[in-house]
C-alpha cells in the first residue's frame, strides 16, 4: 500500500491510516485449507482429516473446500473448554 505524501513537504501526512479501515477489514469469511492449516499450526492432511472426521463444518465451492472463519474460531474455543 502506498502511503500518501504531501508534495510540497515531500512527508507523509499526520493521519492515521486504520481508522478507514474498520476491525475485520480485509479478512476473508471463508478460509481455504491451506489457510485453516497456517492458523492452527497443522498440515493440510491434518485440516482434511479433521473435515472427514466433522470436527467442523464446511463447504465446498467447485472442486475446492472452504471453511467459515466464524466455524474455525467456534472449533479452536470448544477445544480450549475440553482441555
Amino acid at each position: 500500500m502506498r502511503l500518501p505524501i504531501d508534495t510540497q513537504t515531500g512527508e507523509s501526512p499526520d493521519t492515521d491510516l486504520t481508522e478507514s479501515n474498520p476491525p475485520g477489514a480485509g479478512l476473508s469469511l471463508l478460509l481455504t485449507v491451506l489457510e485453516v492449516a497456517e492458523s492452527l499450526g497443522v498440515s493440510r492432511s491434518t485440516v482434511y482429516e479433521l473435515l472427514y472426521a466433522r470436527r467442523f463444518p464446511s463447504v465446498k465451492i467447485g472442486n475446492s473446500r472452504r471453511v467459515r472463519r466464524s466455524d474455525l474460531e467456534a472449533f479452536v474455543r470448544d477445544m480450549a473448554d475440553v482441555s
